[in-house]
């Protein structure tokens, strides 16, 4: 046969990131129909927490699930140890944020630093041109541009372009996102006629090394001497007027509300934390309101560095629906975003994500007023 018509037949090959979950199980299916040779790949990333945390972090398993899905498909799988690395890379700096008084978002800290730069060297290694995960995201080549654009999951509820924001030209050309036309409705129906022991499986916990979400209860496990140097403080009007106690500043984010047990007459929000002195300012929802923020490592995603400013739909949390704004460049890596709609709780240490339509133009991290 000729070898030059023998080449041009051979399927590409993808290496796919999976956790054993029912998304990038479906994505091996979805990619083999799409005519891909897949590998499959589990990072392992919690293991150095569960003499912690115990049962309620299960690395294992998670490899384990996703080795009897790729055996089901007949394709490769293997599982590296990046605990270490993904504890200097996520769960430190998580730590250092809350202690500093701000809010952070590991899993866009992940996305960059370890899952995307992990499943890239091993394809590296192993002479593989694409990897893929399980996001519900799209990626698309611009010829008008000449830029890989980042796009909005079809499904709007379970969109998770939020967290990718942070990814390169480099990483976005050679990444699949199998899932990013589909809901998730149809992934399940999927699953199940594929006959995935996943298909009626819950959605996964939303920081995978929290047990139960508790980030507070986390901290205290794992930094209990930092933990307990903090000691108890004061809750603070904006007068400077106390008027409760509470028990460390680092329990309390921008906006928060529940939890309080404040009682003022009216409800009452998180307004400000000041961790040199221990003091959480609070008051009324309106004094929320901001008009404008610094927001610092903007990494422009589907558009170049702009030279001017940019309208665009910002969101500053996952589940917001969005506010216009002004982006206004400062340097290659900061802009001031001045908001044409009003905002509320703009917490720093979370990130501040900029769309156009269905395209994410970049994000950043919020900085504060």
């Amino acid at each position: 046969m000729n070898k030059s018509i023998s080449h041009q037949k051979e399927k590409p090959r993808v290496l796919l990131g999976m956790s054993g979950g029912v998304d990038s199980s479906t994505a091996v299916y979805l990619l083999q129909e799409d005519g891909y040779h897949v590998k499959g790949l589990t990072l392992a990333l919690t293991c150095s927490l569960t003499s912690l945390f115990g049962d309620t972090i299960h690395p294992r398993d998670h490899a384990d699930r996703a080795k009897r899905v790729c055996d089901r498909f007949k394709i490769p799988h293997e599982t590296l140890d990046r605990c270490r690395l993904f504890e200097n890379r996520v769960v430190h700096p998580f730590v250092r944020e809350y202690f500093s008084g701000r809010t952070p978002n590991p899993c866009v800290e992940c996305n960059r630093f370890v899952k995307w730069d992990e499943l890239l060297k091993k394809a590296d290694e192993e002479g593989i041109p694409y990897v893929a995960t399980g996001h519900y995201a799209r990626v698309r080549y611009s010829a008008m541009s000449k830029r890989y654009e980042l796009l909005k999951g079809r499904d709007p509820k379970k969109d998770q372009s939020y967290y990718l924001w942070q990814l390169t030209q480099e990483q976005l050309a050679r990444t699949r996102f199998p899932l990013g036309d589909l809901t998730k409705d149809r992934i399940k129906i999927i699953a199940t006629e594929q006959g995935l022991e996943s298909a009626n499986s819950g959605e996964s916990q939303d920081i995978c090394f929290i047990p139960g979400d508790d980030y507070r209860e986390f901290l205290r496990e794992y930094v209990p001497d930092q933990y307990q140097s903090v000691g108890t403080g004061y809750f603070l009007t904006q007068d400077g007027d106390i008027v409760g106690e509470h028990p460390g500043y680092f329990h309390f984010t921008i906006g928060q509300r529940r939890g309080l047990r404040l009682a003022l007459g009216y409800p009452v929000y998180v307004l400000e934390i000041r961790p040199e002195s221990n003091e959480v300012v609070v008051g009324p929802k309106e004094a929320l309101i901001r008009s404008e923020t610094l927001v610092s490592r903007v990494n422009w995603v589907s558009i170049a560095p702009p030279e001017k400013p940019v309208e665009a739909l910002v969101k500053i949390r996952y589940r917001h629906k969005g506010l216009k704004a002004l982006l206004n460049p400062l340097s290659h890596d900061k802009i001031f975003i001045k908001f044409i709609d009003i905002s509320e709780a703009v917490t720093p240490g979370q990130s501040a994500v900029f769309y156009d339509g269905e395209r994410v133009l970049g994000g950043g991290i919020i900085e504060g007023a």
